[in-house]
């Protein structure tokens, strides 16, 4: 239910780490109605698969982004991207994968402004 995204009774919406899930951001970002946005997505790492819950069908992503797909999305969906950032978030736990989380950004964070027509 995307109602709330035409309101224009915002001046500013974040989408931290939900983008992922949908099958279509590009109509959600397309439809927000604020001037301001800032968001985040997971980066698509080349040591890990998707994530996906096999018990939760909701918590899976449907999309693992590079910054310039997230960048092009943002763009066509009349996104001006103002400033960005990545980075990663380390696991205190033994292993080789919780080591090479460390190292790669995993996140990406966006604040963009609304292209005026």
């Amino acid at each position: 239910d995307q109602r709330a995204l035409a309101s224009d009774n915002y001046d500013a919406v974040t989408a931290f780490q939900i983008l992922e899930h949908m099958v279509a951001p590009y109509l959600a970002l397309k439809e927000i109605k604020a001037r301001k946005l800032l968001a985040s997505v997971p980066l698509n790492l080349w040591f890990a698969p998707a994530y996906r819950n096999p018990i939760d069908k909701r918590d899976q992503h449907f999309h693992e982004f590079e910054d310039w797909q997230f960048d092009w999305l943002l763009n066509k969906a009349g996104w001006d991207i103002k400033a960005r950032k990545k980075f990663s978030n380390p696991v205190k736990k033994p292993g080789i994968r919780p080591l090479l989380r460390s190292f790669p950004p995993r996140y990406y964070l966006v604040y963009a402004e609304r292209i005026t027509p």
